[in-house]
C-alpha cells in the first residue's frame, strides 16, 4: 500500500509545530504522519522564516534553535532543493510571484509529495495540495 507523503508550506510548518491556527484534527493527522516518516520540510522554509523574523512579520527568539528542536524532536525529514528544482521553479507560469512557494511547488512535484498549504495561488498550479 502506497503511503501519502507531505511537504509543509512554511505557514503549515509553523502552525503545526506551534499548535496554532489549525484544528486538533490537523495536528493529530500530521503528528501521526511525522511518526511514520511521511512529513518533509524544505530547507528553504527556514530561510523564509528567518527573513520574516528579520522583517518583524513573525516573532521568534531563535530560528536556529527552533529548527534544531524540530529536526531533533520529530521524525520529519529535511529536503534540500536541487538545481533542477530551482530552475524548474522559474519555468512555472506566473500565477504566483513568491519564489519560496514556487520552489516548494517544484520540490513537491519532483518528490511526489502533497504540498500542505492554505495558499489559494499555489492551488492554481499542477501540484497535489492538501489541507484539513
Amino acid at each position: 500500500m502506497k503511503r501519502n507523503k507531505f511537504l509543509f508550506d512554511t505557514h503549515a510548518l509553523i502552525f503545526w509545530n506551534n499548535n496554532e491556527v489549525v484544528t486538533e484534527e490537523f495536528i493529530n493527522f500530521f503528528d501521526r504522519h511525522a511518526l511514520q516518516g511521511n512529513l518533509y520540510i524544505s530547507s528553504i522554509s527556514f530561510w523564509e522564516i528567518a527573513l520574516l523574523v528579520k522583517k518583524g512579520k513573525i516573532k521568534m527568539e531563535n530560528v536556529e534553535l527552533w529548527k534544531s528542536e524540530i529536526l531533533t524532536n520529530t521524525n520529519i525529514r529535511l529536503i534540500e532543493p536541487t538545481v533542477s528544482e530551482m530552475i524548474n521553479s522559474t519555468l512555472l507560469t506566473d500565477h504566483h510571484k513568491d519564489p519560496f512557494d514556487r520552489l516548494l511547488i517544484s520540490q513537491a512535484n519532483n518528490n511526489g509529495l502533497f504540498l500542505v498549504t492554505k495558499d489559494k495561488e499555489i492551488c492554481t498550479y499542477d501540484v497535489k495540495t492538501f489541507w484539513i
